[in-house]
């Protein structure tokens, strides 16, 4: 794959989604179940992650992590701009996965048109000194040639990028973006990082972290899996210039958001990000008549259980827009 920089340049689309995993009975990656979710999706999500956390990219082996590459390498609009995550908890397993994707995107023009880059974390050390950090993106950057969305992620990793690393990692061309969803913010606005594009990944607040109150440049957000609509519509609202409409709607998102993430916080089977999205994904696909359709299925295997489903129905219902069909149901 040619290294770009095209991330680099200033973004007229705030919002990147790191899409759920759908899966089969059987385990496999649910295609058609994944392409109606992003259908429903289209007129609000142009930009995508594939394997992210969200996506059950830590989970996931080399076979279904395989099918997800044949996805994007298919039926996916032209314009669709895709990340990888490459979310391995090694330098070794890391480097693996960067091969085995490179080798699907050399051979594919569809795949060299649409894939914008990978994201990667640091290794799953928690005493990872900086310079250990260090050597992990390098090697990773030597063994591969697309470029690389720097992704921070304590809650997994268990080690943090200070302020001082991501300068020396963005020194390198192809480092074009940086995600944190630690929810600490320590790094966007600490420093100058060579116009790398910064994009949250923690919920709430989101109005607020954007510039130039803020210091990100965007979202990278697990709700745009449900909410890319409001979500949306925070960022036209601010872009309009009008902050009082902008903060009340995202106030009014972060509420709910919090409360979701919370039910879906003893679920179990899947990390809450994907659950609490699976959840409001399937209020989403079936509507009111979500009880009597097939269950919606977590990385594990099992079903995401009814309770959760209902408990979600009654905080989000409203911001979700749910009536007698979904988007699956209509066209059942």
């Amino acid at each position: 794959m040619t290294a770009t920089t095209t991330l680099r340049a200033d973004i007229d689309d705030p919002l990147w989604v790191p899409v759920l995993t759908h899966y089969t009975p059987e385990g496999g990656i649910d295609a058609p179940r994944m392409l109606a979710h992003l259908a429903s999706l289209a007129p609000h999500v142009r930009q995508i992650m594939l394997a992210g956390s969200t996506g059950d990219g830590w989970e996931l082996d080399d076979a279904r992590f395989d099918a997800l590459i044949d996805l994007a390498d298919g039926s996916l609009p032209k314009d669709v701009a895709i990340l990888f995550g490459v979310l391995r908890p090694t330098t070794e397993e890391v480097v693996a996965r960067l091969k085995q994707l490179e080798t699907r995107i050399a051979a594919s023009p569809t795949l060299q048109a649409r894939v914008r880059g990978v994201a990667i974390c640091p290794p799953v050390e928690a005493d990872a000194t900086q310079d250990r950090i260090r050597e992990h993106f390098a090697a990773a950057l030597s063994a591969s040639s697309c470029p690389v969305a720097v992704y921070q992620l304590p809650q997994v990793t268990g080690c943090r990028i200070t302020p001082e690393t991501m300068v020396h990692l963005a020194e390198n061309p192809r480092v074009t973006m940086f995600k944190d969803s630690s929810g600490e913010d320590q790094i966007a606005g600490a420093a100058d990082y060579d116009g790398v594009v910064l994009v949250r990944g923690a919920e709430g607040g989101y109005v607020e972290a954007l510039e130039p109150e803020g210091a990100y440049h965007g979202w990278l957000l697990s709700t745009g899996n449900a909410l890319a609509e409001p979500l949306k519509h925070v960022w036209a609202l601010k872009q309009n210039g009008d902050a009082d409409a902008a903060s009340a709607l995202s106030n009014r998102v972060s509420s709910v958001v919090s409360r979701v993430f919370a039910s879906a916080a003893t679920e179990g089977g899947a990390n809450a990000f994907s659950n609490a999205n699976r959840a409001m994904d399937h209020l989403r696909a079936w509507g009111n008549g979500w009880q009597s359709a097939p269950p919606t299925l977590k990385v594990d295997g099992t079903a995401l259980s009814s309770a959760l489903i209902e408990e979600v129905s009654a905080i989000a219902a409203d911001l979700l827009e749910i009536g007698d069909t979904g988007y699956l149901s209509r066209k059942a």
